[in-house]
């Protein structure tokens, strides 16, 4: 027997030491890079990382649907079924990576047109790292599914060990590189490099854990491509309104303003950082979920969705609190006076817009563990297509800061509709939308409310020693309230439950 809260903890946590090797690249680097590049080059670094990272965009979900579906497939013992499903996923993946190279040609095809404002002299060496970081990253597509098969075994602490010294490498080498040469190839090859590194460590640790697993051409089957392409066509709705929300921000800014692409890029990197933390933590409770359906427990599963979205609104709270009272030294620590001075408004705004958006995501997370995520098509396409449509009024009428009021705005939106229509239609939630409205919002408001009136009483205020005292104390006496009213890790958050054995082991 196992503690299932055991279980998700462990896999959390070694999300999150995976996410903190990510961090060495999205946080470490831009310390070095504000100071070793010129403006317009780390401008075009920025840009370049953004149109790399639309590759990600293109796995249609699939590295999801393979942890979802191998579960499932390892409860049951089908040890067939697991074959042929990572064998069709690999070949849908290869495909999805030839698709994903042709968009990105075409991107660098139009790029003179879509950097209007870009330095002549700056566009091959863009052009070349462009190239370089791109084919590294449709290179991990198909290896993207030994992940998902990582997570699906519930092995998240070997995917983890496969990737944080390839991250921490790529990062030690462009910081070195980055002293010697402004060269947006070499920075290119050193991050794309070891990534692709990474990958092929994961596709070998797999090999480990299942040594009589058979990834064969004539595994592929059409009923199941079928059927990933019928769980993913959702995912992909998902994928799109994530590009339309967060991955086409900098691309708008670079449009009507190049210059302003590095700072917008140092909010948003520090935003798109906390928000992959979140993912990292929470993305365990797929396959606990998905093996708690195949059981119809679904008690567990909507006692696990309320706990987990509170405990996710209080950090994203505290989070929001800290950006803005701290946000200021923080940043000059980082990226020095002059970002960070034009960085802070646009990352305090970004900040409550994902404290916003993150308040449905452990509901979306449960959805799709469940096969039941068409219920969030309405709310994530609501959100994407609005998002464009305000950041592109926003940075007409406002600048760069329109764009990332945009997101705040559309990101109110999403929520709306989540609650309105989402939660209504989900009977797998097993909650109403008063009781989600009363239990995962308006309790952790009212207990955080000290720290809440606090943040807003600094907002905008000098820093000085009193304030931060007054911060601290009103985080104490809030997480006291917290706790003293059963809202902070209550009791029954996990229960005993049975997990199966999964896989086979390696040596850590």
């Amino acid at each position: 027997m196992k503690k299932r809260g055991v279980t998700i903890v462990k896999n959390a946590l070694a999300n999150v030491v995976r996410g903190g090797a990510t961090a060495a690249v999205a946080i470490v680097l831009p310390h070095f890079l504000t100071r070793s590049l010129d403006t317009d080059h780390f401008a075009a670094w920025a840009f370049i990382l953004q149109i790399a990272a639309y590759a990600g965009y293109l796995d249609f979900g699939l590295q999801t649907a393979v942890a979802r579906y191998l579960a499932q497939a390892v409860e049951a013992g089908d040890d067939r079924l697991r074959d042929r499903l990572v064998s069709t996923a690999l070949g849908l993946l290869t495909v999805a990576g030839l698709l994903a190279l042709v968009i990105i040609g075409a991107i660098m095809w139009q790029l003179p047109h879509l950097l209007r404002h870009i330095p002549v002299g700056l566009m091959g060496d863009m052009r070349g790292g462009i190239l370089v970081l791109s084919i590294s990253a449709v290179a991990l597509l198909p290896l993207s599914a030994f992940a998902g098969i990582l997570i699906g075994l519930q092995r998240n602490g070997h995917s983890t060990l496969a990737i944080v010294g390839t991250r921490l490498l790529g990062a030690i080498a462009v910081i070195l590189v980055a002293r010697h040469t402004q060269s947006l190839i070499w920075l290119a090859l050193c991050i794309g490099g070891f990534n692709l590194l990474g990958g092929v460590a994961q596709a070998v640790v797999v090999r480990r854990l299942l040594p009589n697993m058979r990834l064969r051409l004539d595994n592929m089957e059409r009923k199941i491509a079928a059927e990933l392409a019928r769980f993913c066509s959702v995912l992909t709705i998902f994928s799109i309104a994530m590009l339309l929300i967060s991955g086409l921000d900098v691309m708008i800014v670079g449009y009507f303003n190049f210059s302003a692409v590095g700072v917008y890029s140092v909010a948003a990197t520090l935003t798109a950082f906390f928000a992959g933390l979140n993912s990292a933590v929470f993305n365990a409770l797929l396959s606990p979920i998905a093996i708690l359906q195949v059981r119809s427990e679904y008690g567990e599963i909507r006692q696990i969705v309320i706990n987990a979205t509170r405990i996710n609104t209080y950090a994203s709270l505290f989070l929001t609190s800290v950006v803005v009272v701290f946000g200021a030294p923080l940043l000059q620590l980082w990226v020095g006076r002059e970002y960070a001075t034009r960085a802070l408004p646009i990352l305090i705004v970004l900040t409550l817009g994902q404290t916003v958006r993150l308040v449905g995501s452990i509901c979306s997370w449960t959805l799709v563990a469940t096969g039941t995520q068409r219920f969030a098509i309405m709310p994530a396409g609501l959100e994407g297509f609005s998002n464009l449509a305000l950041s592109l009024l926003g940075i007409l009428w406002l600048g760069p800061i329109g764009v990332a009021w945009g997101t705040l705005a559309a990101a109110v939106l999403g929520l709306s509709c989540y609650i309105v229509y989402t939660i209504k239609k989900a009977e797998v939630l097993q909650f109403g939308r008063l009781e989600f409205v009363r239990e995962c919002i308006l309790r952790p408001v009212a207990c955080f409310l000290p720290l809440v009136l606090s943040t807003a009483f600094a907002w905008g205020r000098a820093r000085g020693s009193g304030l931060w005292l007054v911060w601290t104390v009103s985080l104490v006496v809030s997480l006291l309230i917290a706790r003293l009213k059963g809202q902070l890790l209550p009791e029954g958050l996990f229960r005993r439950v049975e997990l199966p054995r999964l896989g086979g082991d390696i040596p850590i």
